[in-house]
């Protein structure tokens, strides 16, 4: 009898394992499929979004060639009044151009999900991510500079995801900078790691903010005009991005004296594998320490 009881009580315990275990791939079934959907409606988003942007600029452009046609004819006719305004037409269709390819550079930046790990150059990369924030920064007539001590370093990364999180801390610098201000950008090596630092010259954080600055939806306080384009990804993102490369972004600010936000990307990455889509960064063991 006692015999019968303890094979009963084995076989509850395994039908309780199986039905747990069912259970649990259920659920990860679940995750998959919510994220595949979300994926999924992302990129039919993008998709029509680039369509629209793609037909914009080309209303644009036949906006641009009869802007041309009326302007030679304003110079030859010396009509200085229409020469002025259809200056004015043809400098906002060029902005507007601008925008169009910052939209559609950062969108293309966005779907890019896989590690494609490269040698590149790192202050090419660095001014290609200025280029993206260009336009913005001309409308608040913020001077970008970058200082680096190399002009041709190489490095190994992801250079999508390095431009991505690059152009959203400089927009993010451009953002809450002064007007006719400056934001500097400094490039160099910290031990194994690249540093990239940006600097701006706007009113700074409060502890509050500079606690709560990476969590998900944070929006600073004070913040500045809602109406304001971000291309950007969110400095939560940012910093998730440059974890899954085995970096860290960090940042110093004094309150009315502006902010420091600098990205750590190691110069030799640390070998990385995802779990549903959450980067896992694997360290290696130092072996010049005892076990």
């Amino acid at each position: 009898m006692d015999v019968l009881v303890i094979i009963g009580g084995a076989g509850m315990v395994q039908a309780n394992a199986i039905i747990l275990y069912f259970i649990y791939l259920v659920f990860i079934m679940y995750i998959i499929f919510l994220n595949y959907s979300k994926t999924k409606r992302l990129k039919k988003m993008n998709e029509t979004f680039l369509m629209i942007i793609h037909d914009i600029k080309n209303y644009s452009a036949n906006i641009d060639a009869a802007g041309q046609f009326l302007l030679a004819k304003a110079y030859k006719e010396n009509n200085s009044s229409m020469v002025k305004h259809l200056n004015i037409i043809a400098n906002n269709i060029k902005e507007m151009n601008g925008l169009m390819e910052s939209y559609s550079k950062s969108i293309k930046l966005a779907e890019t999900t896989k590690e494609n790990i490269n040698e590149a150059e790192v202050v090419s990369l660095v001014n290609e991510a200025v280029k993206l924030c260009t336009f913005y920064a001309r409308r608040k007539n913020i001077t970008i500079e970058v200082d680096s001590p190399w002009s041709d370093r190489i490095v190994k990364l992801d250079k999508s995801k390095f431009i991505r999180i690059l152009s959203n801390l400089i927009m993010n610098a451009v953002k809450y900078s002064d007007e006719n201000g400056k934001v500097l950008i400094s490039i160099y090596q910290d031990g194994n790691f690249i540093n990239v630092s940006i600097e701006d010259n706007g009113k700074g954080m409060s502890e509050n903010e500079l606690r709560n600055v990476f969590k998900k939806y944070y929006r600073a306080e004070d913040s500045v005009d809602s109406n304001e384009i971000n291309l950007g990804i969110g400095l939560y993102g940012s910093r998730k991005l440059a974890r899954s490369m085995g970096g860290e972004i960090l940042v110093e600010s004094t309150e009315g004296k502006g902010s420091i936000f600098t990205l750590r990307i190691p110069i030799k990455a640390s070998p990385m594998f995802s779990f549903l889509g959450i980067p896992i960064v694997l360290k290696k063991k130092d072996k010049s320490k005892p076990a």
